[in-house]
């Protein structure tokens, strides 16, 4: 239960840290863009991955869109390590690489919400009654 208590207290953490601070680009834009081609991802490790965030977040949509991203992967990235040893190692590698596969540009948004599905549908398995 304290597990899943953390990862519902990350959400919301990294919710109420995004969403506050940068209300100028809708989170839709943001969730729509790709990353670039030609930007190389690290391979998926158990280590915290260290995503090239200011690559990951640079569009042909100018400095606006760019920043906001960059700003708001800072803040998940510092949220999300801290509680990084919590997960489990095949969750880690597999949610990896997930998000370089499909490379939207929040890659670490789309990391900690991999993780944590994976972890609430594992507990679901294990208490199909929600007890």
């Amino acid at each position: 239960m304290k597990k899943i208590i953390t990862c519902a207290l990350l959400g919301v953490l990294a919710a109420s840290a995004v969403s506050t601070a940068h209300a100028e680009v809708p989170e839709g834009e943001l969730n729509s863009l790709y990353i670039r081609p030609e930007v190389k991802l690290p391979a998926p490790a158990l280590t915290f991955p260290n995503y090239p965030v200011v690559d990951d977040c640079t569009t042909e949509f100018g400095d606006e869109v760019t920043n906001v991203c960059v700003t708001q992967e800072k803040e998940r990235a510092l949220v999300l390590q801290p509680a990084w040893d919590e997960y489990q190692d095949s969750d880690k590698i597999a949610c990896q690489e997930d998000v370089t596969h499909v490379r939207h540009i929040q890659l670490y948004k789309n990391l900690a919400y991999c993780l944590d599905k994976r972890r609430y549908d594992a507990w679901l398995k294990k208490h199909p009654n929600g007890k």
